[in-house]
């Protein structure tokens, strides 16, 4: 229709207007070339921006996905971990339920029953005591400082909670480590209450938040090697931040001379007069021994107590040792030992008890286990 007929396009603001049969000046041409290239300017960039928004939507997806797929693989890794210490936790309490079984002590003329308390001192390596269970102390004789008093003048020691610690291994033991002093003393070391001290050791105890009445109770134990050591694993009354000592009442389940360690002694400790607070004139013992015929330092032994209304047993290894009743004490002796008691461990270095520690540079008492059984369908542990 419009054959040979000329054509022309004018820019009016943004639009382009083909005009029939209008010559066009070279400014309309111009401005029609830049209208041109600016639209398609802004197409390509609106195309850009478009593709921009695109991919940072997918970078964010894939970002996302990564990030729940990390989540899900880390819950995945905690959920089979936690499975994983469950049936560790699962088989190392069947074993160690197993081990208390097999371990139920057998004596000789006593019925010993149900296992009513224990500690095994599983933990890391390094790690302390469970406090929930034991307290280690520092040098005191004030029995509200302590539970009782330690640190006598014939005692050349420190007591530093730092030096008893676990040892980590899979049967668990608490280690009390003995050092005699070439350095500074550690942080936590407490006072020296004899003439001198030239070693830090360690004592722990229950007071305050485990206690026993009557029972059978046994620690499995190897002793330090060296003279001068004297290691125990002894009892307080449990009453004595309020009636002291010795009318709380004492026993020694064992003391080791470290210069004789093919011998173990026990000691019941008590008071002629009933006054509390009252030290130290009326402080009267019974005490035995026994050779154990063999070197206690260097392999554990079990130390026990077979306790009941006015009777005391001590063993080693299931062997006696040695009573005590009401009838064998001195006749003014007052029996303070049908009441709750609690557990001490520690070792001291003590010349007069045993031998000289000349040559004593360091040492180490292993506590194993302890445990508190019913005896005679008798035997309470008290929990605080």
């Amino acid at each position: 229709m419009y054959k040979n007929i000329k054509f022309t396009c004018i820019a009016s603001g943004k639009k382009l207007i083909w005009n029939k049969g209008v010559a066009l000046s070279k400014a309309q041409i111009l401005a029609a070339a830049e209208l041109k290239a600016q639209q398609e300017a802004e197409a390509a960039a609106k195309a850009a921006a478009e593709l921009k928004v695109q991919q940072e939507a997918e970078a964010a997806a894939a970002k996302a996905a990564a990030e729940l797929k990390a989540k899900q693989e880390a819950e995945a890794a905690a959920a089979k971990a936690a499975a994983e210490l469950k049936v560790q936790q699962e088989a190392e309490a069947q074993a160690l339920a197993a081990r208390l079984v097999s371990q139920k002590p057998a004596v000789q003329g006593l019925s010993i029953g149900n296992l009513l308390w224990n500690e095994d001192f599983l933990g890391g390596a390094g790690a302390s005591l469970d406090a929930s269970k034991w307290s280690a102390r520092n040098c005191h004789r004030t029995p509200q400082s302590n539970g009782g008093g330690a640190c006598f003048g014939s005692e050349s020691v420190y007591y530093a909670p730092s030096a008893v610690k676990l040892d980590g291994s899979s049967d668990g033991v608490a280690v009390i480590s003995t050092n005699r002093i070439n350095g500074p003393l550690p942080l936590d070391a407490g006072s020296c209450l004899s003439d001198s001290c030239s070693f830090v050791s360690a004592r722990f105890d229950t007071a305050g938040k485990v206690a026993f009445k009557y029972g059978y109770i046994e620690a499995r134990i190897k002793m330090p090697v060296g003279s001068g050591n004297h290691p125990a694993f002894w009892m307080l009354g449990d009453n004595i931040n309020s009636v002291g000592w010795p009318l709380s009442g004492e026993m020694d389940i064992t003391e080791i001379h470290g210069n004789n360690p093919y011998a173990t002694t026990s000691a019941t400790h008590y008071s002629t007069i009933n006054s509390p607070n009252t030290c130290c004139n009326n402080h009267f013992y019974s005490v035995g021994s026994l050779n154990v015929n063999a070197d206690v330092s260097a392999e554990y032994h079990l130390y026990s107590l077979a306790w009941l209304p006015d009777s005391i047993s001590y063993y080693v290894d299931g062997r006696l040792i040695y009573s005590t009743t009401p009838s064998t004490m001195s006749p003014s002796g007052i029996w303070s030992f049908n009441q709750k008691f609690f557990l001490i461990f520690n070792n001291a270095v003590n010349s007069e008890f045993s031998g000289s520690w000349a040559n004593l540079q360091s040492s180490t008492m292993s506590i194993d286990w302890v445990r508190s059984y019913q005896l005679n369908g008798q035997g309470e542990v008290f929990t605080q």
